[in-house]
């Protein structure tokens, strides 16, 4: 039985009997519809707890641009590292960085220090001349009130070895650098364009220490140190990550072990995995004299106070 003749025409039954079977069948296919989806929806609520579980049984996963997304171990709490280079020599440190990797907030915070920055009349530089990396941790750390955990001291050639073999990353650069300095077996040059930069390891080496030592301006220290942070901790380099630690090893003095490694590959794994997404924050030094202002230390501390 035709309701419609043509399509938008609406037909009228010859006969009231007609009319009133046609309407009976309809609201029969009408209850036979409702009570159909009202069985459907008791069975569908008694046996899945959700319409995803019943299309996937709980594998359905959310994704964007055709992107799986991926469940990344858990991680908190926060882990200092002091990190610097010597010449060659070990004589001179070029530069010094605080840095930490906050597990929690998936944040890295890097602080420059002066290697001619005084703890009770003594330079960094000369506390690390009489002791050593672990001497300079150990003051810093009951300078500061936090605790340092690991230290790494590279003199200059290996730094920039070990940094090689990470790769090179992007950086954008103000004004351009035509620089060379130092003294004796200790120069160093300097030549890097305007705009955004391919830095390789030799580049990285020279910049921060041309930030400290000539233009002593901390803050592009700090910049540089991050930008290098989050594009070098990537994927790929994590893939490599067990080769890295051990040419980390070799090619520095430090306190960080095989076992501190495993333990922390879940972190690292994290911090790799969302390099581009890690939230960075710098913390700036002021000083008077070669002395951290208190304005400076408290800063310093509330960056990095556990």
């Amino acid at each position: 039985m035709k309701l419609f003749k043509n399509r938008g025409d609406i037909y009228i039954p010859k006969s009231n009997y007609k009319s009133s079977r046609e309407a009976l069948i309809l609201h029969i296919l009408l209850i036979i519809i409702v009570l159909f989806t009202i069985a459907f929806v008791i069975l569908l609520s008694h046996k899945y707890s959700s319409v995803a579980e019943f299309f996937g049984k709980g594998e359905v996963t959310v994704s964007e641009n055709n992107v799986v997304e991926e469940n990344l171990p858990k991680i908190e709490g926060k882990t200092n590292f002091l990190i610097f280079e010597t010449d060659d020599e070990k004589t001179t440190i070029h530069y010094a960085l605080l840095i930490q990797a906050d597990k929690s907030s998936k944040a890295y915070k890097v602080c420059a220090l002066s290697p001619k920055m005084k703890i009770k009349d003594k330079s960094i530089n000369d506390i690390y001349l009489d002791g050593g990396g672990a001497s300079l941790q150990t003051k810093l750390t009951e300078y500061f009130g936090f605790e340092i955990d690991y230290f790494a001291d590279f003199d200059n050639s290996s730094f920039v070895d070990f940094v090689s073999k990470l790769g090179s990353f992007i950086l954008p650069v103000e004004k351009e650098i035509n620089f060379s300095g130092g003294k004796d077996d200790d120069k160093y040059s300097l030549h890097i364009g305007d705009g955004e930069q391919n830095v390789d390891s030799r580049a990285l080496s020279n910049l921060l220490r041309y930030y400290t030592e000539e233009k002593k301006n901390y803050a592009l220290v700090n910049e540089t140190a991050l930008y290098a942070l989050t594009s070098l901790f990537n994927e790929e380099n994590y893939e490599d990550s067990e080769a890295l630690f051990r040419l980390f090893v070799k090619s520095s003095v430090t306190n960080i072990t095989v076992r501190n490694f495993e333990n922390n590959k879940d972190s690292l794994y994290v911090f790799c995995k969302l390099n581009n997404e890690i939230t960075v924050y710098s913390a700036l030094c002021e000083y008077k004299s070669n002395v951290l202002t208190q304005n400076s230390v408290k800063d310093i501390k509330g960056y990095f106070n556990k």
